[in-house]
């Protein structure tokens, strides 16, 4: 697993922007992606030291942010890792106890390659992106 990225959940792109390169510098704004699969607006960014934060936020109905941010918990969302095999990825991390918490599905702000969202042993959320098979 190869660290990607760090994904925060936000009512917005731009108060996530303003926020985000205010207080932490992060600047070198992608364009916003919006994603009718999963139902999300992303835009990512990279601090001074080159770590790279993802925004996510709604887009459409059903979307899995505003439920987030209305109960005010698991706003810093999840810590990505590239993966090579995510289904071989995914069978190995089931079996250390990791709990799938959907299906893989494409998605756009990664050209299509599929990702999936996992519950930790220790709580934490973690995405898998697949990086070829």
């Amino acid at each position: 697993m190869i660290f990607d990225h760090i994904g925060i959940f936000v009512p917005s792109l731009e108060l996530g922007r303003r926020h985000l390169g205010d207080a932490m510098y992060v600047s070198e704004w992608t364009a916003p992606i919006e994603d009718p699969i999963q139902k999300v607006v992303v835009q990512f960014g990279l601090d001074r030291s080159d770590t790279r934060y993802e925004l996510v936020a709604p887009f459409g109905a059903g979307d899995p942010v505003t439920p987030v941010l209305k109960s005010g918990r698991n706003i810093l969302n999840h810590v990505a890792y590239r993966v090579h095999g995510l289904d071989s990825s995914l069978a190995d991390l089931r079996s250390k106890g990791f709990l799938p918490l959907g299906e893989p599905k494409p998605a756009l702000a990664f050209d299509g390659r599929r990702i999936v969202f996992l519950l930790t042993p220790l709580r934490m959320m973690i995405e898998l992106i697949e990086d070829g098979e």
